[in-house]
């Protein structure tokens, strides 16, 4: 029998002593009597093939949001983190924490979002456009790192950025006293380095949906991305400073407006302003024209339109939408901006983004690494990171669930295509890259992007133990790739309720089953030591609906490391929505001290989920059991995750 959550407890106070405990058992081998079924699966360790050293960065989160106080992790009245919020991050075991985050951060100022609140200027939310506040900048990041005990890794908006702008972020975030940046952080109140030393480029720029001023085709985006350039807008809705949503681009009828370009500079005398589509003119100089000319004056470095008062120039009328063809640029690429924060810390990684994703495949036709090798860049990044969601609707071609077992299945099954997405952007960086470029994962997840989905039969699986167990298999197979560091899932969910988050929404903070799985493999991925080869022989499948990637999957997932203690950790998996699995523990070339430390993440079923009625709906269960065999038998839990530590003879 498996160790359910109903009979845990009083299971482990019995096996701490060695007793034999009905709804608990350890299967023992006594020597020479092998009491295991001859079949079922096997998970074969073998302890000397040494594998990758374990990330204590695995784990990872996105910091998402940086305005409205990181929605409430950051207390404006007190000026600092919100101590539950730093407790259960620190509780959950996470070690590493994005910012400024990934959409919404594509147009993001840093230098807008530092110094005194009062003089900061207000931001443009990458998605929609919307103004928010700064109020969460680089300094109250970094005091979130310290309070947490984190390691900081930062995405540096690409599309409104300059290289010197970020070479400059990077001075600010590591250059010492005695340095202009440096300086500028003490007047701030920090004097010494945050010494950051993980950054990456922009995010998700190969998606069409995250282009800004780059071309729709691929292969064009992919050359800008890498080597800059420019790219004609066409009736483009004006904006404001901080605000470019379509309703910005819309007179009011006051003299003396100004506008802006979405995305400045401007090759010079490239624009066509309309006012209601009919075409103004561009002057020098306001004062000489009329009331009735239709004019302006534009400045190409910055985008800036300017209209009249009326006197000197017509005022676009009350409502008149206000549009701009122009050749945005020059831009730079990607190798430019490297150059130039190497430049500022040589000690920093500099990551591309670009790994582009379609149907469930990473696409090497697009391979930003193929491309800096073909025209002598190959040695001018430092490593490629990757988003390999599973997207129900692009890689599975589903708009729904037909039910809630579907909901749960989907996952699984999308999550083998997600770990190939990583293995083989691996690859394609071992072949044109130079020999210590990696690969990062800076967000995963299995969810549904855009477009019409349906999601009424389980609305919760993005927070339910479905999806721990997506992420704790992803894990898995990025422990054994060598992934040096991962961010899956954002930090916290809007006020209020759950989200697809490590904690639920102010004020309470609710840890879901994520954080909880964190937690409990907090010692596998902070214990040093290294990955051992793992396998699962005779897997169980699990049998689902129709998809294309498939209609079944694996129901164990494992992997084991060698920790800095000599010590055996077993992680599995056990994905199956219903059925416990009987499978026998092989310990290759390793000899255990004869107890093992167990720990279950599970709820009751496969979509409990945490919520501020339900709390503990999933948990975490501790236990000790003696071990009278060097090979031993253990069932998995259905829907659970399990960590088997076994201390070196």
């Amino acid at each position: 029998m498996g160790i359910k959550r109903r009979g845990f407890l009083q299971g482990a106070a019995a096996l701490a002593v060695g007793t034999t405990v009905v709804g608990c058992d350890v299967d023992v081998i006594p020597g020479g009597d092998d009491e295991t079924p001859s079949s079922g699966p096997v998970i074969a360790i073998d302890v000397g093939a040494g594998g990758p050293k374990v990330s204590p960065l695995m784990t990872g989160v996105n910091g998402a949001k940086w305005y409205d106080d990181g929605f409430g992790m950051w207390d404006a009245k007190e000026n600092a983190p919100d101590p539950d919020v730093v407790k259960k991050v620190k509780q959950s075991g996470v070690g590493l924490v994005r910012y400024p985050g990934g959409t919404s951060s594509n147009l993001f100022n840093w230098q807008g979002a530092i110094g005194p609140q009062a003089d900061r200027t207000g931001q443009v939310e990458g998605k929609q456009g919307a103004p928010v506040d700064s109020g969460y900048g680089p300094d109250e990041y970094m005091a979130f790192v310290k309070a947490a005990d984190l390691t900081p890794q930062i995405m540096a908006p690409f599309v409104g950025s300059t290289p010197d702008e970020i070479a400059d972020w990077v001075a600010y975030m590591n250059a010492p006293e005695g340095t202009k940046w440096g300086d500028l952080r003490a007047e701030n109140g920090h004097p010494e380095p945050y010494r950051v030393r993980h950054w990456e480029i922009g995010n998700e720029l190969f998606g069409k949906h995250q282009r800004y001023w780059m071309s729709a085709d691929d292969k064009t985006a992919l050359r800008q991305y890498a080597f800059g350039g420019t790219q004609r807008q066409r009736r483009q809705p004006a904006a404001k400073p901080a605000d470019h949503r379509p309703e910005a681009g819309v007179s009011d009828g006051e003299p003396d407006q100004t506008f802006t370009v979405r995305y400045p500079p401007v090759v010079p005398e490239s624009q066509a302003v309309h006012v209601n589509r009919v075409s103004w003119h561009q002057v020098d100089d306001l004062s000489s024209a009329n009331a009735r000319d239709r004019v302006y004056t534009f400045e190409p470095g910055s985008g800036t339109i300017c209209f009249g008062d009326g006197r000197h120039g017509r005022i676009p009328p009350e409502g008149a939408k206000i549009t701009v063809d122009y050749d945005s640029g020059p831009h730079a690429g990607f190798v430019d901006f490297y150059k130039a924060m190497k430049a500022a810390d040589a000690t920093i990684d500099v990551l591309a983004c670009w790994a582009s994703i379609d149907s469930g495949e990473y696409t090497t036709a697009l391979s930003f690494p193929r491309l800096m090798a073909k025209h002598g860049h190959a040695d001018e990044y430092d490593g490629v990171s990757i988003h390999p969601y599973t997207d129900f609707s692009r890689d599975l071609k589903i708009s729904s669930f037909p039910d809630k077992r579907a909901g749960h299945d989907f996952q699984m099954i999308g999550e083998l295509a997600a770990g190939k997405m990583v293995t083989d952007l691996q690859a394609d960086v071992r072949k044109y890259g130079k020999d210590d470029a990696y690969v990062a994962v800076s967000e995963c997840g299995a969810l549904f992007f855009g477009g019409k989905r349906n999601t009424k039969a389980y609305p919760e699986y993005a927070y339910a133990m479905s999806h721990a167990l997506y992420m704790a298999s992803q894990w898995a197979r990025f422990t054994a790739a060598g992934i040096p560091w991962t961010v899956g899932n954002d930090l916290i969910g809007e006020r209020p309720g759950v989200s697809r988050t490590l904690l639920g929404g102010a004020p309470g903070f609710i840890r879901t089953p994520d954080a909880l799985v964190r937690e409990q493999l907090r010692g596998f991925f902070h214990g040093g030591g290294h990955a051992v080869e793992t396998g699962v022989r005779d897997n169980v499948k699990v049998s689902a609906r129709e998809t294309v990637l498939g209609s079944s999957y694996s129901a164990l997932m494992a992997t084991a490391a060698i920790d800095d203690d000599g010590a055996l950790g077993i992680v599995v998996v056990n994905r199956s929505p219903d059925k416990d699995i009987k499978a026998r523990i092989q310990p290759e070339q390793f000899r255990h001290a004869g107890s093992v430390e167990v720990s279950v993440v599970s709820g009751d079923s496969y979509d409990d989920f945490n919520d501020a009625r339900h709390p503990h709906a999933v948990g975490i269960e501790k236990t000790k059991a003696v071990l009278r065999s060097q090979e031993f038998s253990w069932t998995f839990t259905a829907h659970s995750v399990t960590l088997l530590r076994c201390a070196a003879r």
